[in-house]
């Protein structure tokens, strides 16, 4: 009986053991992830903004041309 209580205690400290590995694995994994779209998003320059006012502005002006005419 001593043998067979010795070996269960050993076989659930390597459970534990790998759950919390598998935990703080997948943690790592989010972080990379996360820190991989911030760094993304952050790296685009900002003219993108004022591209895309510039575009509409343009639209605007050529829609009132066309209504002038």
């Amino acid at each position: 009986m001593g043998r067979e209580a010795i070996k269960f205690l050993k076989e659930n400290k390597a459970q534990g053991a790998l759950e919390y590995l598998l935990i703080i694995g997948g943690a790592i994994v989010l972080a990379a992830i996360v820190i991989a779209i911030v760094v993304n998003v952050a790296s685009k320059p900002k003219t993108d903004i004022n591209t895309y006012s510039n575009q509409y502005d343009q639209t605007l002006a050529d829609a009132n041309k066309n209504l002038q005419k």
